[in-house]
Protein backbone atom coordinates (compact mmCIF):
# COMPACT_ATOMS: atom_id res chain seq x y z
CA UNK A 1 0.00 0.00 0.00
CA UNK A 2 3.04 2.57 0.46
CA UNK A 3 3.85 2.47 -2.41
CA UNK A 4 0.41 2.96 -4.46
CA UNK A 5 0.30 6.59 -3.93
CA UNK A 6 3.45 7.53 -5.07
CA UNK A 7 3.39 9.70 -8.16
CA UNK A 8 6.23 8.64 -10.14
CA UNK A 9 8.00 10.20 -12.78
CA UNK A 10 6.03 8.46 -16.07
CA UNK A 11 2.65 10.27 -14.63
CA UNK A 12 4.05 13.77 -15.13
CA UNK A 13 2.83 15.01 -18.18
CA UNK A 14 5.91 16.91 -20.30
CA UNK A 15 6.95 17.00 -24.25
CA UNK A 16 5.74 19.92 -26.24
CA UNK A 17 3.81 17.62 -28.73
CA UNK A 18 1.91 15.83 -26.20
CA UNK A 19 0.91 19.19 -24.52
CA UNK A 20 0.32 20.70 -27.89
CA UNK A 21 -2.03 18.21 -28.30
CA UNK A 22 -3.64 17.80 -25.10
CA UNK A 23 -4.60 21.88 -25.29
CA UNK A 24 -5.71 21.90 -28.98
CA UNK A 25 -7.44 18.65 -28.84
CA UNK A 26 -8.49 18.19 -25.40
CA UNK A 27 -11.75 19.01 -23.46
CA UNK A 28 -12.21 21.33 -20.19
CA UNK A 29 -14.20 21.34 -17.43
CA UNK A 30 -14.31 23.84 -14.84
CA UNK A 31 -14.40 23.40 -11.14
CA UNK A 32 -13.72 27.01 -9.71
CA UNK A 33 -10.85 27.91 -8.87
CA UNK A 34 -9.09 25.03 -10.92
CA UNK A 35 -10.34 24.18 -15.07
CA UNK A 36 -9.04 20.75 -16.42
CA UNK A 37 -8.16 20.50 -19.76
CA UNK A 38 -8.23 16.77 -20.50
CA UNK A 39 -7.94 14.44 -23.17
CA UNK A 40 -8.39 10.47 -23.77
CA UNK A 41 -6.12 8.37 -25.63
CA UNK A 42 -5.69 4.71 -26.69
CA UNK A 43 -3.88 3.00 -24.38
CA UNK A 44 -0.06 1.91 -25.44
CA UNK A 45 2.96 1.66 -23.49
CA UNK A 46 2.20 5.40 -21.83
CA UNK A 47 0.54 5.06 -18.15
CA UNK A 48 -3.00 5.21 -18.08
CA UNK A 49 -3.33 8.53 -16.49
CA UNK A 50 -0.61 11.87 -16.81
CA UNK A 51 -1.01 15.30 -15.42
CA UNK A 52 0.23 18.63 -15.29
CA UNK A 53 -0.22 21.75 -12.95
CA UNK A 54 -0.16 25.35 -14.14
CA UNK A 55 -0.85 28.12 -12.26
CA UNK A 56 -0.22 30.98 -13.74
CA UNK A 57 2.13 34.19 -12.77
CA UNK A 58 -0.14 36.09 -14.13
CA UNK A 59 -3.10 35.60 -11.54
CA UNK A 60 -0.55 34.87 -8.56
CA UNK A 61 2.50 36.85 -8.69
CA UNK A 62 4.13 35.86 -5.95
CA UNK A 63 6.47 32.99 -6.50
CA UNK A 64 5.85 31.21 -3.00
CA UNK A 65 2.12 31.48 -3.45
CA UNK A 66 2.19 29.58 -6.96
CA UNK A 67 4.59 26.93 -4.88
CA UNK A 68 2.14 26.59 -2.06
CA UNK A 69 -0.76 26.15 -4.76
CA UNK A 70 0.90 23.55 -7.25
CA UNK A 71 2.13 21.61 -3.77
CA UNK A 72 -1.50 21.58 -3.13
CA UNK A 73 -2.94 20.95 -6.22
CA UNK A 74 -0.05 17.97 -6.63
CA UNK A 75 -0.97 16.27 -3.30
CA UNK A 76 -4.85 16.76 -4.23
CA UNK A 77 -4.69 14.71 -7.23
CA UNK A 78 -2.18 11.93 -6.00
CA UNK A 79 -4.64 11.64 -2.97
CA UNK A 80 -7.50 11.74 -5.08
CA UNK A 81 -6.43 10.05 -8.70
CA UNK A 82 -8.04 6.37 -7.57
CA UNK A 83 -11.63 8.12 -8.83
CA UNK A 84 -10.02 7.68 -11.86
CA UNK A 85 -7.61 4.68 -12.40
CA UNK A 86 -10.06 2.42 -12.12
CA UNK A 87 -12.18 3.50 -14.94
CA UNK A 88 -9.27 4.00 -17.32
CA UNK A 89 -8.36 0.55 -16.88
CA UNK A 90 -11.80 -1.17 -17.22
CA UNK A 91 -12.09 0.86 -20.66
CA UNK A 92 -8.14 0.45 -21.99
CA UNK A 93 -7.33 4.13 -22.38
CA UNK A 94 -5.08 6.45 -21.22
CA UNK A 95 -5.77 10.20 -20.11
CA UNK A 96 -3.56 13.20 -20.24
CA UNK A 97 -5.05 16.06 -18.28
CA UNK A 98 -4.19 19.56 -17.33
CA UNK A 99 -4.81 21.81 -14.22
CA UNK A 100 -4.82 25.64 -14.73
CA UNK A 101 -5.50 27.53 -11.73
CA UNK A 102 -8.16 30.17 -12.58
CA UNK A 103 -8.58 32.29 -9.30
CA UNK A 104 -6.38 35.40 -7.89
CA UNK A 105 -6.14 34.65 -4.33
CA UNK A 106 -4.64 31.17 -3.10
CA UNK A 107 -7.33 28.71 -1.34
CA UNK A 108 -6.82 26.29 1.42
CA UNK A 109 -6.33 22.73 0.42
CA UNK A 110 -9.73 21.53 2.10
CA UNK A 111 -11.09 23.31 -1.07
CA UNK A 112 -8.69 21.77 -3.46
CA UNK A 113 -8.88 18.77 -2.88
CA UNK A 114 -13.18 18.88 -2.86
CA UNK A 115 -12.69 20.46 -6.25
CA UNK A 116 -10.35 18.62 -7.72
CA UNK A 117 -12.61 15.36 -6.35
CA UNK A 118 -15.29 17.17 -8.53
CA UNK A 119 -13.15 17.62 -11.63
CA UNK A 120 -11.79 14.08 -11.52
CA UNK A 121 -15.33 12.59 -11.17
CA UNK A 122 -16.83 14.07 -13.87
CA UNK A 123 -13.85 13.41 -15.96
CA UNK A 124 -14.28 9.31 -15.12
CA UNK A 125 -18.02 9.64 -15.85
CA UNK A 126 -17.49 10.42 -19.37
Amino acid sequence: MKGSLRLRKGERLCGRTQINRLFGEGSSVIAYPLRAVYLFTDAGTEPRAQFMITIPKKKIRRAVHRVLLRRRVREAYRLSRHLIVPALEQNGKSLMVAFVWLSDETAPYDVIESKLQEILTRISNQ
